[in-house]
């Protein structure tokens, strides 16, 4: 399958999967590559990892965070040390399974053999402190921020081609789902982030964005907050109900 890609900075390849319009990321350089999130399922993951290796050889994996659209295709990888929170890999364990059954019950028609049994593999390598990665003659640093659009996000900078991965920390197009996410953390992580979010953001959905559209992300949940701390109006775009708990 041929997939929506751009190259936003040399070497760093946008590559849109067609399951939730997830931005998997490709960082190559010096004939090695490092991929950001694999896609919702094992074949997804197997044509990603084949569009990487026409760049180098594969070195690394980075997963965001444990949602089915961006670790399901973990498998094809299996071979190549691949990095998540200790959060992340913890409620994979424990979610994975669950996941998987609610794909099944909202698919229409027929089940593919692959998903009924399946047990999403877990990433091998927990990050639970900032670690840098050299990929080729550059430094790729994994930033874990902990609890805020899921139990263990992770992001990722990439300062010689000046790139930060965001996971969905941000998305672009749709508002920010908050099935998982603790408000408080999610704020903090961003304000956290800011002074290191390099000039090109990738999104885990939606165009390619700036700093600018992420402190706009950070009002819109800093509102949502404030409001349940009773201190303000709900803010438009964002559905307070889907929150935990």
């Amino acid at each position: 399958m041929t997939f929506a890609q751009v190259e936003v900075a040399p070497g760093v390849l946008v590559v849109t999967l067609p399951e939730a319009a997830m931005n998997a990321v490709l960082v190559v350089d010096d004939g090695e590559v490092l991929v950001v999130d694999v896609g919702a399922t094992p074949n997804r993951g197997a044509e990603l990892r084949a569009l990487a290796e026409r760049r180098g050889r594969v070195v690394a994996v980075v997963v965001t965070h444990p949602h089915w659209d961006h670790v399901f295709g973990l498998g094809a990888f299996a071979d190549v040390p691949s990095h998540a929170h200790p959060a992340a890999i913890d409620d994979l364990r424990d979610t994975g399974a669950l996941q998987r059954d609610a794909l099944v019950a909202q698919m229409a028609g027929e089940v593919p053999d692959w998903l009924r049994a399946f047990v999403p593999p877990l990433p091998t390598h927990p990050v639970a402190e900032r670690l840098v990665l050299r990929v080729g003659g550059i430094d790729v640093v994994l930033d874990p921020v902990g609890h805020a659009h899921t139990v263990g996000d992770l992001v990722l900078h990439v300062p010689a081609r000046g790139v930060s991965v965001l996971g969905d920390l941000v998305e672009v197009g749709d508002p920010p789902q908050l099935h998982d996410a603790d408000l408080a953390g999610w704020v903090a992580a961003l304000d956290r982030l800011a002074p290191d979010l390099q000039p090109i953001v990738v999104p885990g959905h939606g165009d390619v964005t700036t700093p600018g559209s992420v402190a706009e992300q950070r009002d819109l949940l800093a509102a949502g907050l404030a409001h349940l701390r009773g201190e303000g109006p709900a803010p438009e775009g964002l559905d307070l109900t889907q929150l935990p708990g």
